[in-house]
Formats: C-alpha cells, structure tokens, sequence
C-alpha cells in the first residue's frame, strides 16, 4: 500500500515576526483537515531579516515537527527566497505563499481540488483589492497590459506567486537558471495543465509591507526583460519612421526653398527640434541595450542566487539536500 503524499508549503518571510505566529495558527487550522490525506511539511524562509523573524521561526520549529526554515545571509529579494524555498521543498505537491495573510490559507483545499483535477500547476489570479491605491492598481494593470503585447508568454493581470505545483513541475521550473528572475512568467513558460483560480486577497493582520514601490519596479523591469527581446527591435522600427520623416521633411524643406518661402528663424527651430529628437532616441535605444547587456553579465558571473547562513537540522543531517545548501562564511 502507497503512503500519503508529501504536501510543502513554502512561505518567504521578511521582517514578518509580529505576524509569522498569526499566520502559521491560521495556516494549521486549515491543514488540519489534510492531515487524513497528506504528509505535511511547513518551511519558512526568513529573507535575511535583521529583527527577529529568525527565533520566532525557530521557537516555532521547536514546538511543531512539520516546520522546517532556511535563513538567507542577507537580503536577496522575494524571489530568491521563494526559488530557495522551492529547491528546498521535499514534497510531492507544493504549494508558495506569502506568509503575511495577504494569500489566504483557506485557499489551499481548493488549489489540492484542482490539482486532483488532472492540472500540474494551479495559479491563483488576485480579485481587485479597493484597500490598495489607485496608483498601484493602475500601474499593475498597465504592466501586464504590456506583457502581454510584447511578450509571447502569456502572464495573467493581477497574477501572483501563491500558486500550487506538482514535483513533475516544479522540478522543470527549476532547470530555469536566470540570474533576474520573475516566477509568474517561468511557471507560464513551461506549459503544463495549468488551471487558475480567483482569490481575494486578506488584509494584513500585524506588520506592515515591506514590498515598497521601487521593488514593485525591480520585478517589473526583470520580468519585461526576461521574457521579450522586442525593445532591442524598436530602434530598427524608429530608425525607419525618423529616416522617413526626414526624408519627407527634407523634401518640404527643398520646395520651400526653390519658392523663396523658406525662413530663416524656423528653419533653426526645425534642425534644433530635430537633433533634440534623435540625440534622445539614440540615447534610449543605448540605455535598453545597456540593460540587456548588464543582465548579460551578471548573468555570466555565475554566482549562486542566494547563500544559506543557518537552517533546520535535518537539511544538514539529510545528504540528499546537504548539496542545496550554499553554506555562508557567516554560518
């Protein structure tokens, strides 16, 4: 007779002691009733937190077995620390969240329904949420708008990275290797049954976001450049329109003249208007292949995403995931 599933729940942590024990009582209360069908493993990763996120994690691994936690040496950012927790997580399905209460816990029994659906991966897209700002809304809106005209991945408006995997996916989403990554678009990327589910995000019950508007625009410029090359063909297409332009300008220009129309003064104002033009379009085309050429590089450094500074003892016991864990001069 076959043994349950193992069952992960994977969940970054910042700077999120005032809320962890809050929600790790909700997210009990909810796994309870999956105990009957699931092994259950719990792991937390504390995103190099400078308060107390990392003993609060471990008094809570003290007093319940299913936890397992994985502290970074610093501050690499939430999708490190999810892409940490992932390559970490035994289970047979998994499931990522964030652990702020922000994705409700209450979800997860129908994320395990669809999956036991057929589906390999199952992505919940966020409701329209009136408690955040107009600001961050629209602009949101407008990223994925623009995803979804350059890039050939289809990323869902309002998609997010509580989602469930099954191991067949997870551990093809992990042969990804990108230095800048944007998980929303990897996991669309590599095409098994998907199914979504509609949620509504929870208010916060303790602690306040730590995800501030300048990492909102981080994980949009890696996800706009990893996953379409079209602004390094735009320069082709504005080379043409300005040289077509020009060419049409010139020719007015040349009537004007023969005519004896031509002044003077407006003639300084067009050539002015016109290098100003092109001065700022070369100086854009530069900046975007400067981007892309940057990635490159840190790219070709091959550093590891993230470094472990300290862990449960059974990933150091284990051999099987000593390899994964990327021991810090720190430790």
């Amino acid at each position: 007779m076959m043994g349950k599933l193992l069952l992960s729940i994977v969940c970054p942590a910042y700077q999120e002691e005032e809320v962890l024990p809050i929600f790790h009582a909700e997210l009990c209360e909810t796994l309870r009733e999956r105990e009957a069908e699931y092994d259950l493993e719990i792991l937390y990763v504390d995103d190099g937190s400078r308060g107390r996120t990392l003993p609060v994690l471990k008094s809570m691994a003290l007093s319940d077995g299913r936890i397992r936690f994985l502290s970074l040496s610093r501050n690499f950012g939430h999708q490190a620390a999810l892409t940490a927790g992932l390559e970490h997580a035994r289970g047979d399905i998994i499931i990522s969240m964030d652990s702020d209460l922000q994705h409700p816990p209450a979800v997860i029994p129908k994320l395990l329904a669809k999956w036991r659906e057929g589906y390999e991966i199952v992505l919940t897209v966020r409701e329209d949420d009136p408690r955040l700002g107009w600001v961050k809304r629209t602009t949101s809106r407008l990223f994925y708008r623009v995803m979804s005209w350059f890039s050939d991945t289809d990323i869902r408006i309002a998609a997010s990275d509580f989602r469930l995997l099954s191991r067949k996916a997870l551990d093809a989403m992990l042969r990804m290797k990108e230095t800048y990554r944007f998980l929303r678009g990897i996991v669309r990327w590599i095409g098994f049954p998907t199914a979504e589910l509609p949620f509504a995000p929870d208010e916060r019950h303790a602690g306040k976001s730590k995800y501030t508007f300048r990492k909102m625009l981080t994980l949009a410029a890696d996800g706009f450049y990893s996953f379409t090359t079209l602004p390094l063909k735009l320069p082709n297409v504005l080379g043409a329109l300005v040289l077509a332009a020009g060419a049409v300008w010139g020719l007015v220009l040349l009537v004007q003249a023969l005519r004896g129309t031509l002044e003077a003064s407006l003639l300084t104002v067009y050539l002015v208007l016109a290098n100003h033009l092109i001065g700022g379009g070369l100086l854009l085309a530069l900046g975007v292949l400067g981007e892309y050429v940057g990635r490159i590089h840190e790219q070709s450094k091959g550093r590891p995403l993230y470094l472990v500074k300290d862990c449960s003892q059974e990933y150091v016991d284990s051999n099987r995931w000593a390899d994964k864990v990327h021991q810090s001069d720190a430790a």
